[in-house]
């Protein structure tokens, strides 16, 4: 009997021990699915809103993420349901996204057929993992729609309150010129275009100066640096009293590089390095191997007008002056298959590099502070910076041309 009794609490402990084995197992699969799905959660942001006007149009936007044509972004839309849209996806770290209608009063357009980009005509808000957006506003002349939520958009959608009325006011007075054939009529409207925009100016910079804790005035701090929009000092004084707390944020890092690169590019500098596998071939390029001749660095996109229309010039007088020049193209806004086609209808050989957007050291732009296309760069056979040219014309050829003659 007692051997009997023993084997049964035995069997008793043995099914026990089971249990216990598979209640583990079983609470562990479930905590590590609650992990998963955690995990698949953390990048996760929701925006929602009504916005009056909007009707049934549709909101077009890009985000980025996997590569549409090797740019770093993909494009979608919303379906918007008698003014009111909602959707969810995913991101990582912070990005300001702009949303678009295509409603014709919304687009500034001009007599000629183009039309003036200004961010007022679109709903511009702050993604980043964990956001919970909501939009509220109406479509006038201008998209009235700000947003709300978390304080980064808080903070948004305060200067965008007070910037893009002003904003809509300049570019209406641009437009409205272009419809005009009166210069005298011309030069007022555009003088109080250029009034009211340095009104929208001044009040961003007072944000930025005034917010050094906010994710949106320092990405304000970096969209006006980029757009030329302060001065060098300005720029570096405002970025020394931003919060060091936000220096894990990308706009943070775009601004310290563009204010070191600001440093470092200034006339008598060593040119930075530009040693890279970013090229059409993905045979290492370095710089350095063009010392003993002057070199221009030029900076373009073939959707640069200015850039491609300089390009015949640049090859007729890199061929003119081959023995002592060499050119480097650093271009900016293209895929390497668009790139490539471009150069080989128009029979350009000179040595390409590209650029690479985010934090890769390959990000030329953000390394020499270009702000606007196309910018060039004359150096000495040293490797200095002998100087730099933004936008198109015949200085930086007429300087070569001196050099070449010494």
């Amino acid at each position: 009997m007692k051997r009997i009794q023993k084997f049964k609490i035995m069997k008793q402990y043995l099914k026990l021990s089971l249990f216990l084995f598979a209640l583990t197992f079983f609470t562990a699969c479930n905590n590590k699915e609650v992990k998963t799905e955690k995990k698949e959660k953390t990048n996760t942001f929701a925006v929602s809103g009504e916005i009056k006007g909007l009707e049934n149009n549709n909101l077009y936007y890009r985000l980025p993420g996997k590569n549409y044509e090797e740019l770093g972004y993909r494009m979608d839309s919303i379906i918007v349901t008698n003014n009111k849209f909602s959707f969810k996806d995913s991101v990582k770290g912070y990005h300001l996204v702009t949303f678009s209608a295509r409603i014709d009063g919304l687009h500034k357009k001009t007599n000629s057929g183009g039309f003036f980009p200004v961010k007022s005509a679109y709903l511009n808000l702050m993604i980043h993992p964990g956001a919970a957006i909501n939009v509220t506003g109406k479509i006038s002349d201008f998209m009235e729609a700000y947003p709300s939520g978390d304080a980064i958009n808080d903070d948004l959608s305060k200067i965008h309150k007070e910037v893009f009325p002003l904003v809509n006011e300049s570019v209406n007075y641009s437009v409205r010129s272009t419809y005009e054939s009166d210069t005298t009529i011309i030069k007022k409207l555009n003088k109080k275009a250029d009034s009211v925009g340095k009104i929208a100016q001044k009040t961003k910079k007072n944000f930025v100066e005034n917010n050094p804790t906010s994710v949106a005035a320092l990405y304000y701090l970096s969209d006006m640096l980029m757009r030329s929009q302060l001065s060098d000092d300005e720029a570096i004084k405002i970025f020394n009293k931003v919060d060091k707390k936000l220096d894990n944020i990308s706009f943070y890092k775009d601004v310290k590089k563009r204010i070191q690169g600001i440093n470092a590019t200034k006339e008598g500098q060593i040119v930075p390095e530009v040693k890279t596998t970013s090229t059409l071939d993905g045979v290492e390029f370095d710089l350095n191997s063009y010392r003993g001749k002057y070199v221009m660095i030029d900076f373009w996109g073939t959707w640069c007008g200015p850039c491609v229309g300089e390009m015949p010039k640049v090859n007729t007088f890199l061929n003119k002056h081959k023995d002592r020049l060499e050119v480097l193209g650093i271009n900016s806004g293209d895929s390497k298959k668009r790139m490539t086609t471009f150069l080989e209808k128009n029979n350009y050989k000179w040595q390409q590099v590209l650029n690479v957007r985010g934090e890769s050291n390959d990000n030329f732009v953000l390394k020499f502070n270009v702000t606007a296309f196309p910018t060039k760069f004359i150096i000495d056979p040293e490797g200095k910076i002998v100087k730099k040219y933004v936008g198109d014309g015949e200085e930086a050829f007429e300087l070569l041309d001196e050099l070449m003659e010494k």
